[in-house]
């Protein structure tokens, strides 16, 4: 019997993880984020969206931006303490560096969320 694919809680749980461990694996050898953690967050936005159920593509759009914000600012906390001029240059570098596949994968996302939601509506 096939399923008819993830509710939000298990798309939220697999994006989490799959950002949380790729990008802390990426900070621990490169002390930074850079194109396996962009790679991982485009992942996170397509699959997200393909192994969902049809009511899951908000979740899917949402998600991946705010684990890897939250992961960045946890990481910036860590690394420089609460020194706000450093964590705050730190934390907009690490979101600037991901921009351009944070901004792909958004875009996608939020088109498969609107292409469904128009089905719906009609």
């Amino acid at each position: 019997m096939a399923t008819p694919g993830l509710k939000k809680e298990g798309v939220v749980t697999l994006q989490t993880l799959a950002i949380l461990l790729f990008s802390s694996i990426e900070y621990l050898f490169r002390q930074g984020f850079g194109i396996i953690t962009g790679f991982v967050l485009f992942a996170a936005f397509v699959l997200g969206n393909k192994y969902g159920r049809p009511g899951t593509a908000y979740v899917a759009a949402v998600t991946p931006p705010l684990a890897f914000g939250g992961f960045a600012l946890l990481q910036s906390i860590l690394h420089n303490g609460i020194h706000i001029t450093k964590l705050f240059i730190d934390f907009i570098g690490s979101l600037a560096s991901i921009a351009p596949w944070m901004l792909v994968g958004a875009l996608f996302a939020w088109y498969q969320f609107l292409r469904w939601r128009r089905s719906i509506s009609m």
